[in-house]
């Protein structure tokens, strides 16, 4: 986002009635959240989707610190 546009709308905003404000921000976490949510099932989707072509195996932490430290 330009900054320009998001200190628009953060104007926008502090002009609104406190009430207002307080369920833009309600309502701003709740979507906020629900993409993450959407997010990490896309991601789930995709590692399983990899795991099940082998793209990937299961690993154990002792493993995959190795890989990270080598």
């Amino acid at each position: 986002m330009k900054k320009k546009h998001f200190e628009d709308v953060l104007e926008a905003a502090t002009n609104l009635p406190i009430d207002a404000r307080e369920e833009l921000v309600e309502i701003l976490n709740k979507r906020t959240i629900e993409e993450r949510r959407n997010e990490l099932a896309k991601d789930l989707k995709n590692a399983r989707n990899e795991y099940k072509i082998n793209h990937c195996r299961p690993s154990s932490v002792n493993e995959i610190m190795k890989e990270i430290l080598s």
